[in-house]
């Protein structure tokens, strides 16, 4: 299952665009060029016109070059070591195990482990840049089957607070975050996974 060397005035108004776009995208890959783990709660908020408006929280913990864990309050889990997914759903007893990560990774995922380089990946367009907070708009450059856009918020210190998913079918996914923590330890263990009793594991 995320801050700028050049920011406008305190009296700038609360739209105002970027002076130099560049910068702004220099400062966030600069940011995060060093920041080896990400960890947060988060509401998940997800909106189809097919399936209407769900809202979901819960935790993540993300760490270079590939591992992340998702635990969702309703105690589905997503979590990889690099390698391997382990994907629970508990509605259905079941854990599905994936080998090829590649495919099963969300867009969200593969942002936030990307930060320090943005630009080589997306067509990056600077929505707001003020004191207090920089939203950037990110279309991939290779284009894709699934992704349409992103939106990335970010404060005045360059920390992560929300990611905007629009995907192909036009569904939209919106990730709030609290209490973010950039380049904290991370527990042992964190990446590994044991099917529950009870559970059918699924392989893929």
């Amino acid at each position: 299952m995320f801050r700028l060397a050049v920011l406008t005035t305190l009296v700038a108004p609360a739209f105002a665009h970027a002076a130099d776009p560049a910068t702004v995208i220099a400062s966030v890959e600069k940011r995060y060029a060093t920041v080896e783990s990400i960890q947060a709660d988060f509401t998940q908020v997800t909106t189809s016109e097919l399936y209407g408006s769900s809202t979901t929280k819960g935790s993540m913990v993300l760490q270079r070059p590939s591992k992340m864990r998702w635990d969702f309050e309703d105690g589905k889990q997503y979590v990889t070591d690099g390698a391997t997914m382990w994907i629970k759903n508990p509605a259905e007893k079941q854990v599905m195990q994936m080998t090829d990560i590649g495919a099963a990774t969300s867009s969200a995922d593969s942002l936030l482990q990307s930060l320090d380089k943005v630009s080589e990946i997306f067509v990056v367009e600077v929505l707001e840049d003020t004191a207090s907070t920089k939203r950037l708009k990110l279309v991939p450059k290779q284009g894709s089957d699934t992704l349409k856009e992103i939106e990335l918020a970010l404060d005045g210190d360059l920390v992560l607070q929300k990611v905007g998913i629009l995907d192909a079918f036009e569904s939209r996914t919106e990730l709030t975050f609290q209490g973010v923590k950039l380049g904290a330890d991370v527990k042992a263990g964190t990446f590994t996974f044991q099917v529950p009793e009870g559970y059918e594991l699924l392989k893929n």
